[in-house]
């Protein structure tokens, strides 16, 4: 009996260590999973990463991944940042190529904080006034809380009804210190209306648009910093506006909304006085 056992023992040992011999490569190979199968194999929230049209290889952005940790895990991967983002994005975008001069660049807000590397980034306000906003606006709320208050005023953009975004007026891979030229073509571009050159022109249009206006949103009307008549007396001292007007006496109602006389406020081809 203990020959018959032994004989059979030792046919078992050998099968096990030739299984053993192929699971080390001294047989036919077993499959290796590879870059983001690999990845995904134990990183199972990323699964449907591969589904995304964008970033569909782990280790391009993910360029610290080793070998080690592939096999033994643990920490080891690091997340890329602006500066890894840029290798690829400025080449195929020139404006991206300004963000080192950018205002969120020289804050050193890392490009994840508003975008999604492993799906499209999404904020999700929980203000119903912000549900009709579009995707980029919503993003940028998240951090410009003033911004987004302002765009409850009763005087705004309609950035919240989904008619602009923010991004229609803001490059956010770019600088917002425009020049004044600058600023006032990017208000010009759908307030054509009011563009010049006018042949009698009010030197606030022509100067800054925003010395008169918030674009962001104010409570008075037409996006005026201050109510009329105080936003005009700014400029136009009551003693001045009391001698040019020459009758001798100004009214309640001449002081109470100036635009009722002078409609053309932002320029005149025919009169001096704006007042048509």
């Amino acid at each position: 009996m203990k020959t018959g056992f032994s004989k059979y023992a030792g046919l078992a040992v050998g099968i096990c260590a030739l299984f053993f011999l192929e699971a080390q490569g001294a047989g036919s190979p077993t499959p290796v999973l590879k870059g983001s199968e690999a990845c995904t194999s134990c990183h199972v929230a990323y699964q449907d990463h591969k589904a995304y049209i964008y970033h569909r290889d782990c280790l391009s952005c993910h360029a610290s991944a080793t070998e080690r940790h592939l096999v033994e895990g643990g920490p080891g991967v690091g997340f890329p940042d602006s500066g890894d983002c840029l290798k690829c994005h400025e080449s195929r975008n020139l404006t991206y190529s300004n963000w080192a001069f950018s205002d969120h660049g020289k804050a050193q807000i890392d490009c994840r904080a508003c975008h999604g590397i492993h799906r499209p980034g999404a904020s999700q306000p929980s203000n119903r006034a912000y549900w009709k906003t579009d995707e980029h606006s919503k993003v940028c709320f998240d951090c410009h809380l003033d911004v987004a208050a302002r765009m409850n005023m009763a005087s705004h953009h309609p950035v919240k009804e989904g008619a602009l975004s923010c991004v229609s007026c803001h490059d956010p891979h770019s600088s917002e210190k425009l020049g004044l030229l600058q600023r006032n073509e990017r208000c010009f571009e759908c307030h054509q209306a009011v563009r010049g050159p006018k042949i009698f022109e009010h030197a606030p249009v022509a100067e800054d648009c925003m010395i008169c206006h918030n674009p962001h949103g104010s409570p008075n009307a037409g996006l005026l910093e201050i109510s009329q008549p105080i936003q005009c007396l700014q400029c136009h001292p009551l003693a001045v506006v009391h001698r040019q007007g020459g009758s001798g006496r100004l009214t309640g109602g001449q002081l109470r909304y100036c635009t009722a006389c002078h409609a053309a406020v932002h320029g005149s081809h025919v009169d001096a006085k704006l007042r048509r």
